[in-house]
């Protein structure tokens, strides 16, 4: 049951003069979405629109929205937490109808997913996360968290040479932008797989914070472009379109995906499936993979229990992060079948994120919780996208001889033998 009323509140700990680094053409009232036992978390004056269910709409002030994020971590151990809409009317309307019918979830793909993961490399994954790192921060409206976007989409596109994929910074009005990378489908390309994680990191101090986010989200980022690494370089072409997106501003409301939504809605994009990797380098659970059962869809959640015990070899278990904890929220909103594997349970997650200390020292200076995420991310495209490689994997044994050279070496061989054939005549003569 619904209920319209106005909520005066004046909570302490939330209203600072940070939150005034909200970009200009988000000042005055926003409105969010948030569960409602975060309620009285808000500072100030907050008007409630209306509630339903576990989740409210409520109008807020937008210079309050950067320290309503820490807040929501500081309080309900939640990253991301709520969800920043256009408009009202973007706000109530929310996917009444539920998920859209799952599609067939089938594992006929044994062989090239096998092939193919053993490429996989945790260095490589231990790399991309130094890298990102590194950077003072990623704030979506920093200047690094603006170079950080360029950064990934030149990494990925070094990684082939293929005409048919795209690369694109999504423009959303902020200094960072998100990054999708699109391999086209063959047969089914009408039909979408999306794999992502959030480009941005966030710490008190906004744009001149020190927020290495090397666990989030830079491992998730790391895991995905190691994906997108090996598929690219063994020439994979799925039957379903995919597409891998890094996505701006997750931090403060979820805006980058749910402007991605909006827009692949208003363009008709189908997306049967979207996966989430938020944060899977601190293994702090006695499992190692967690599979969060609030907003995410069963079916395709169950899909991901049997691609880790068919293909990933790790432990898992279920769990709960409480509302809009991540861009898979806001796929969910919009009826698409969306899952969130995490690396540990909520309750024993990394404490250091959102602070100067998420390192990759709270990972032991290593990727390998990492590379089991990105394991099951790969096997995840593949068995839903489908598709097949139209070169042969390569190996790790060095290079073997191009045919064509071969050819040419053995061509020229004969050709001299000719010569000193015909030399020999002439000298007879």
């Amino acid at each position: 049951m619904r209920t319209a009323l106005l909520l005066v509140a004046a909570l302490a700990g939330c209203t600072t003069a940070r939150a005034s680094e909200d970009v200009a053409a988000h000042v005055g009232e926003r409105y969010i979405t948030i569960g409602t036992d975060a309620l009285p978390t808000l500072a100030g004056h907050a008007r409630l629109i209306e509630t339903e269910g576990d989740h409210a709409v409520v109008a807020v002030d937008a210079r309050d929205l950067e320290t309503l994020s820490e807040e929501m971590h500081e309080v309900f151990h939640r990253c991301g937490g709520f969800m920043v809409h256009d408009s009202l009317d973007d706000a109530l309307s929310v996917q009444k109808d539920g998920p859209k019918k799952p599609i067939e979830y089938t594992l006929d793909h044994g062989a090239l997913v096998r092939a193919v993961l053993p490429k996989l490399q945790e260095q490589s994954i231990l790399g991309t996360i130094r890298e990102l790192s590194s950077m003072q921060n990623r704030y979506y409206q920093s200047t690094t968290g603006a170079a950080a976007s360029t950064w990934l989409r030149d990494k990925w596109r070094s990684f082939s040479t293929r005409t048919d994929i795209s690369f694109e910074l999504f423009d959303q009005g902020y200094a960072q932008r998100s990054v999708i990378l699109t391999i086209p489908g063959t047969t089914r390309a009408n039909e979408v797989v999306v794999l992502g994680g959030h480009l941005d990191s966030i710490a008190i101090g906004g744009r001149n914070s020190n927020a290495p986010g090397a666990d989030d989200d830079a491992s998730g980022i790391a895991t995905l472009t190691e994906i997108v690494r090996v598929l690219l370089q063994t020439n994979y072409r799925p039957e379903r379109t995919i597409k891998v997106i890094a996505y701006a501003a997750e931090e403060v409301g979820l805006r980058g995906s749910l402007a991605i939504v909006k827009e692949f809605k208003k363009r008709k994009i189908n997306v049967v499936g979207a996966l989430q990797l938020d944060m899977t380098n601190y293994q702090g659970s006695d499992k190692d993979i967690w599979l969060m059962r609030d907003f995410t869809d069963a079916a395709q959640n169950a899909f991901l229990v049997r691609l880790i015990e068919t293909y990933v070899g790790a432990t898992w278990a279920f769990d709960a992060c409480g509302y809009a904890c991540s861009d898979h929220a806001s796929w969910t909103r919009a009826g698409v079948p969306a899952s969130m594997p995490f690396e540990a349970r909520m309750h024993d997650r990394n404490t250091a994120i959102h602070t100067k200390h998420d390192t990759l020292e709270m990972s032991d200076e290593n990727a390998i919780h990492a590379l089991k995420f990105a394991r099951l991310g790969a096997a995840y495209a593949i068995e839903l996208a489908k598709g097949d490689t139209s070169a042969t994997i390569p190996t790790d044994e060095p290079d073997a001889p191009d045919r064509w050279v071969l050819f040419a070496g053995l061509f020229a061989l004969a050709f001299a033998a000719r010569q000193r054939a015909k030399n020999s005549a002439m000298t007879i003569a």
